[in-house]
């Protein structure tokens, strides 16, 4: 499977400095980088990968990634997926000034997983930093967290507006949940229209997306989440779909040919 954009080291790491605008006129799709600077994944995250690979991929230094949230526009509703990872230098709020909105204007927030780097810019001060969303947590993902000191500051947070919902409910503006298990035990991606938000499906895009065997060690169960990923970059392929993930380097979509 090749991707159909091919970019270079140098481009990857140049959009990583600022917001994305949207990616269609029929709903707006932003990719907001939580990271200020450019960022990369230790090539030892990845276990014993060949050399001749790491040549040939130019990955020795590190594979280009970043910390992302996306934000939909639909239906007049402002949808967020995932949080970031609410660090001092989080890009997070200034993107979502710069493309016109404050918190409150945030309708809802679907989650992919509980990790601190998806669900930390949503609490400060023990208070929801977006107090009018509701906030949609798989209930696989959200049972498997409940001793989470940091998830339970999160549920505490949001209250009445926490949403736990199973694969198959419905959501707002036709969002389809998708399970993706084995990053985390509830690991859950989005679908709005023909775009795929794929959460933590790959870590490190310039080696995973052609060997999705090799897996980071943040993956909790190695096995689905070699499945998984393996799945979707199957489906990708098979719908046409266009494909975001809160650890790619660049915030254009990846289509599978």
């Amino acid at each position: 499977m090749k991707k159909t954009i091919t970019l270079g080291l140098a481009a990857l790491i140049g959009v990583l400095t600022s917001c994305s605008g949207p990616t269609t006129t029929e709903s707006k799709l932003h990719v907001i980088f939580d990271n200020p600077a450019p960022r990369t994944m230790p090539l030892a995250l990845f276990g014993e990968v060949p050399g001749d690979l790491v040549t040939s991929l130019d990955i020795a230094n590190g594979i280009p990634s970043s910390v992302s949230v996306m934000l939909l526009e639909k239906d007049g509703q402002q949808l967020l997926f995932d949080g970031g990872n609410g660090n001092e230098d989080s890009r997070l709020l200034p993107c979502l000034q710069e493309l016109g909105f404050a918190p409150l204007d945030i309708d809802a927030i679907f989650i992919t997983h509980l990790h601190g780097d998806h669900i930390g810019g949503l609490v400060k001060d023990n208070q929801p930093v977006f107090p009018q969303a509701k906030l949609y947590i798989p209930s696989v993902e959200l049972d498997a967290w409940t001793q989470a000191p940091n998830v339970q500051a999160l549920v505490t947070a949001y209250g009445e507006n926490v949403v736990k919902f199973a694969i198959g409910d419905a959501l707002p503006c036709g969002v389809e949940a998708m399970a993706a298990y084995g990053h985390t035990p509830g690991h859950t991606i989005y679908r709005t229209d023909d775009k795929l938000i794929v959460g933590d499906i790959m870590h490190g895009l310039a080696l995973q997306m052609e060997h999705p065997d090799f897996c980071a060690r943040f993956d909790m169960d190695h096995e689905k989440a070699i499945a998984s990923r393996k799945a979707v970059l199957e489906q990708v392929k098979k719908e046409g779909w266009v494909m975001f993930g809160m650890h790619f380097p660049t915030a254009e979509g990846v289509v599978l040919k």
